[in-house]
């Protein structure tokens, strides 16, 4: 191979790599860039089924106070609807 020859060659193979990275970094669907998106949503994802057990498990708890704790059921009717007891009188001060 002449002296031109192999400049040639190199130059080749220096652009068949460089488009090879640029393929890798940004190939549809595959790419370096894809899958850092894709990472990112597992994250938001992982971190909203977090909350949402949170939630769940607030509303379990929730749900254990109202069907066996009378007191809590009995505040609950007082604060939120406004109830009385049987021959109670409110009055309220302004």
């Amino acid at each position: 191979m002449t002296k031109a020859e192999r400049r040639l060659v190199k130059r080749i193979i220096v652009v068949v790599a460089a488009v090879s990275v640029l393929w890798l970094l940004f190939a549809p669907n595959w790419g370096l860039f894809h899958y850092r998106q894709l990472q990112n949503r597992i994250d938001s994802l992982a971190r909203e089924n977090e909350n949402l057990e949170q939630r769940n498990a607030e509303l379990q708890q929730e749900i254990d106070r109202l069907q066996n704790d009378d007191a809590y059921l009995e505040e609950l009717a007082r604060k939120e609807y406004g109830l009385l007891k049987e021959n109670e009188t409110i009055y309220e001060v302004k």
